[in-house]
């Protein structure tokens, strides 16, 4: 029988039931996990997306860090009907129990406070202790559809050495420290060549000793899947298709079939030794059998490697490589790299703007009618026969190139949804409110746009929703995270222009929505052709500031949510200045080689800005101020900072990022100079109309902090 578990994390750990969102969110945050997951989805779901050893490191954090005085069997009351036998527990953590606590039973009736008490060795801290029993108690919940695939001992064992014969001796300490673990985790001691003597290192290469470790491997898996009764090459066959059809939205090429993790290939050399035969290329597909496969392997059959590299592993993986490593691994210059990815993206725009990319681009508009609003990525895979099949020039199967082709749509917890997820959850719940029929919940869901093959993995994954003998459940103690304030789903709608005029975004900036019915362009007499509107300005757009060498830095004022790798909306007038229009992207390298991507759907927004936040050391409250010259994205922080001490204008001065004193004459002609196309100070002889100009450009901060030292009591 195969019946998923209903136990959710609250379950498992009471503790969670009482506790505060914005305190274990945080640590409970995944990027393929529906915000308050804990609540709501089944444990083995969550283990098959996020993993056995994520969760269990995540729940040993929150007792160490949150609940370091309860006991861990209070914590993870199902500990106490546990039985360990120590010699299953691995090294180093098996020794330090047995030179401290000395049985498995005083780890579970201890608290992480008291653990941290027991003197432990630096190689192994209370964490790593806690993390064990965690793991104890989540690893039953992981099912076969749910383990994490794990690789064999002998790979893990070549592994480690294969990294510790390549490590320098210059590697930061915390490097070799890490490796010391896996080493005693493994027992993976160096590997000596077999004809020196036991206290002379090998003279083989690291690379030579590693291919023929994996030639070894290898004969041993052929000579087990041989003597498997039934096993053959058309059941290896079978599966790997069976794999590739099921692939999910993370790309990797260390899973193969069911799951398993293919042998990797440890060496780093680039080239086939003399010695060692090249591996035999996997067979392309045949001609004519996947048209659109077909397509894209005549356009971008005849680019340079570093351009196919480029697209393969920057534009359309789903995590992308940075460039610096991309220039490590392809010996060339890092503006190579960054010319390459320039052309990349403006031969691709071309190309499906031109009769030769006709068939992909109407492909698309086909398909995103087939999805409707939101599907899963299996349902993307399996819309089209061709989608599951790898483009030999990239090396890449087509459905991740789709993905990256959709403009109107975005990738949020395995879901492509083309509009706000937490709104089209919240008007779920909303319209199934009455408990109905799951044909009747399907005929009202097709009214936000989801289709019929979605629907019941929509429903599951909504929280607080249940399907119970044919109906449909809604439970409404359980929250909606990030739901939007409004009246309900069904009620007379809001007025268009009042909506145009007044919606803003989390960071208050506008939300500048094309009107629903445009008025089609035409040529004749009596219908002359409406004057086309005038592109939002940057100098007219909040937050925005011209620096004196004449480049234009946004101003990002860091919240919790940023941190978490929520979008960061930038003003129309800034995305316009980049050269960004509406419906396209542009990706930009940030410091570090970081790939962040700038789209604009209802709104111009970045995706994220999670890497340069975390690369800047960002916290909420700082203000991060970011520019761009070409590809490039530079960025400096500001951090938080007591300004009670500050006058008006010192005040005003710190939110345009400049932070030196001046006197208040000066301080307005560098707020006029910044906020002009041109950079006079023209403005600043009027104080009056200086402030004007900046409420209009939506940059009350500032005139909030000027006004009351320049505009004289009445």
């Amino acid at each position: 029988m195969n019946a998923v578990s209903p136990i959710c994390l609250t379950d498992l750990v009471p503790a969670l039931r009482w506790s505060d969102p914005a305190m274990v969110g945080p640590v409970l945050w995944h990027a393929r996990l529906i915000e308050g997951w804990w609540n709501s989805l089944p444990l083995p779901r969550v283990l098959d997306i996020a993993g056995t050893t994520w969760l269990s490191h995540s729940l040993a954090r929150l007792a160490a860090e949150q609940w370091s005085h309860l006991q861990l069997g209070e914590f993870l009351p199902c500990l106490r009907a546990s039985e360990v036998d120590l010699d299953d527990v691995a090294e180093p953590v098996r020794g330090v129990l047995l030179a401290t606590a000395g049985s498995w039973e005083r780890l579970v009736t201890a608290s992480p406070a008291a653990i941290g008490s027991w003197g432990l060795p630096e190689s192994c801290g209370p964490l790593d202790l806690v993390g064990t029993a965690t793991w104890r108690a989540v690893e039953p919940f992981a099912g076969e559809q749910g383990r994490a695939a794990s690789p064999s001992p002998g790979l893990m064992v070549e592994a480690v050495r294969t990294l510790a014969n390549w490590m320098p001796d210059s590697a930061p300490d915390h490097v070799h420290s890490a490796l010391a673990y896996l080493t005693a985790a493994t027992g993976a001691e160096p590997a000596r060549a077999p004809a020196e003597p036991e206290d002379a290192p090998t003279t083989q290469s690291p690379a030579t000793r590693a291919i023929r470790t994996l030639r070894a491997l290898r004969a041993q898996r052929d000579e087990e899947t041989r003597s498997r009764p039934g096993a053959g090459a058309a059941t290896e066959a079978a599966g790997s298709a069976a794999a590739e059809a099921s692939a999910g939205p993370v790309r990797s090429s260390l899973l193969g079939p069911d799951r398993t993790l293919r042998r990797p290939a440890f060496s780093r050399v680039k080239q086939q030794g003399a010695d060692e035969p090249a591996p035999a290329p996997a067979p392309a597909p045949e001609l004519g059998r996947h048209p659109l496969v077909d397509l894209l392997e005549d356009f971008f059959r005849n680019w340079t490697d570093v351009e196919r590299t480029v697209a393969a592993e920057r534009l359309f993986a789903s995590e992308p490589v940075s460039i610096r490593l991309l220039t490590d691994q392809l010996g060339v210059d890092l503006r190579d790299i960054r010319n390459a990815q320039r052309t990349v993206e403006e031969r691709l725009l071309q190309w499906l703007g031109s009769p030769a990319g006709g068939p992909l681009t109407k492909h698309m508009r086909e398909l995103s009618d087939h999805l409707g609003a939101a599907a899963t990525v299996d349902h993307l895979i399996t819309a089209h026969p061709d989608h599951p099949v790898e483009v030999p020039a990239l090396g890449t199967p087509l459905w991740r190139v789709v993905i990256t082709l959709f403009t109107d749509r975005r990738l949020h917890n395995g879901w492509l949804v083309a509009d706000d997820p937490h709104r089209m959850r919240w008007q779920t719940r909303e319209m199934l409110g009455d408990a109905p029929s799951t044909s009747d919940a399907a005929i009202r869901l097709a009214r936000i746009g989801i289709r019929q093959q979605a629907v019941r993995a929509w429903l599951l994954s909504t929280p607080g929703v249940t399907i119970r003998e044919g109906h449909v459940m809604v439970d409404p103690s359980i929250p909606v995270e990030n739901a939007p304030p409004g009246p309900a789903y069904g009620s007379t709608p809001p007025d268009p222009d009042a909506e145009a005029e007044g919606t803003t975004t989390a960071n208050g900036l506008p939300i500048r929505r094309r009107p629903g019915g445009e008025v089609p362009l035409q040529d004749h007499a009596d219908h002359p052709r409406p004057s086309a509107p005038q592109p939002p300005r940057v100098a007219d757009s909040a937050r925005c500031f011209r620096a004196p060498d004449g480049r234009w830095w946004h101003r990002v004022d860091v919240s919790g949510d940023h941190l978490h790798g929520a979008p960061v909306t930038v003003p129309p007038g800034y995305a316009t200045h980049l050269g960004l229009q509406p419906g396209r992207l542009l990706c930009l390298t940030a410091p570090g080689a970081d790939l962040l991507v700038l789209v604009w759907r209802d709104q111009p927004a970045f995706d994220s800005l999670r890497p340069l936040l975390r690369r800047l050391s960002a916290q909420p409250g700082d203000r991060v101020f970011i520019t761009v010259n070409g590809d490039r994205l530079d960025a400096r922080r500001l951090p938080a900072a007591d300004m009670s001490s500050h006058g008006p204008t010192g005040r005003a001065l710190h939110l345009i990022g400049y932070t030196a004193p001046a006197a208040t004459e000066e301080a307005l002609k560098i707020i006029a100079r910044r906020i002009s196309e041109d950079g006079s100070d023209d403005r600043a002889a009027e104080p009056q109309s200086l402030l004007e100009s900046l409420t209009e450009r939506g940059d009350t901060d500032i005139a909030q902090e000027l006004g009351p030292g320049l505009i004289p009591a009445h």
